[in-house]
């Protein structure tokens, strides 16, 4: 299973790669072809960019990077897993209270069964000797 989702992973990363790689082509291309016009709301596109351009869609990307790499991530942990972490501690909780609760019902005969084993118990251990070695022969 994870040599699939390595594989799916290396595919994502390649299809995003070759994305990026065919979208700076294709920029390119039209900059060079004379006949393509591009046009938006009656509006013709020039591909000739100022500093203002650059600067408002790397202020655009960076906003768009944030908001993958920190916000939809807190978004899926706190939407998913800290509701699970929250059932997850309170069935412990749950758990811990009904093992104390038996705990405390159950200790005086714990303590009684304590009582039982230590004097009913087999004091004299019968010590186990080893049987004398052979003495070697020439």
């Amino acid at each position: 299973m994870k040599t699939l989702f390595k594989a799916l992973f290396v595919m994502a990363a390649l299809f995003a790669v070759l994305a990026v790689a065919g979208g700076f082509t294709l920029l390119h291309g039209l900059r060079d072809a004379s006949d393509v016009h591009v046009v938006m709301n009656g509006h013709e596109m020039f591909w000739d960019s100022d500093l203002g351009d650059l600067i408002g869609a790397g202020v655009g990307l960076a906003i768009a990077g944030v908001v993958l790499c920190v916000v939809v991530p807190l978004a899926l942990l706190l939407g998913l897993a800290l509701p699970l972490l929250i059932v997850g501690g309170l069935v412990a909780a749950g758990v811990v209270a009904v093992l104390s609760v038996g705990a405390v019902l159950g200790s005086p005969l714990i303590l009684l069964g304590l009582i039982l084993f230590l004097v009913l118990r087999n004091k004299r251990r019968q010590k186990i000797t080893p049987p004398p070695s052979p003495e070697p022969r020439l």
